[in-house]
């Protein structure tokens, strides 16, 4: 059986419940979804950047400025 989940820390949050009984001993082997960047991975930002809404060149020199002054 193949199950997807999201992997939250030492568990593992499955999209749909288990065909086993609470306390079943199973053995589990986990991989990766193949084709979904690793979320915050570079590849992950490049992917998402691409995605829209596209931000207008004020709307990020607005953010940058914000930052800016965050640091200050």
């Amino acid at each position: 059986m193949t199950y997807k989940g999201i992997a939250k820390g030492k568990t593992i949050e499955l999209e749909q419940p288990l065909p086993y009984e609470e306390g079943q001993i199973i053995t589990v082997s986990i991989e990766p979804v193949a084709g979904e960047p690793v979320a915050g991975s570079p590849e992950a930002i490049r992917k998402a950047m691409h995605r829209p809404p596209h931000l207008e060149r004020e709307t990020v020199d607005e953010l940058e400025h914000a930052i800016a002054q965050g640091r200050l």
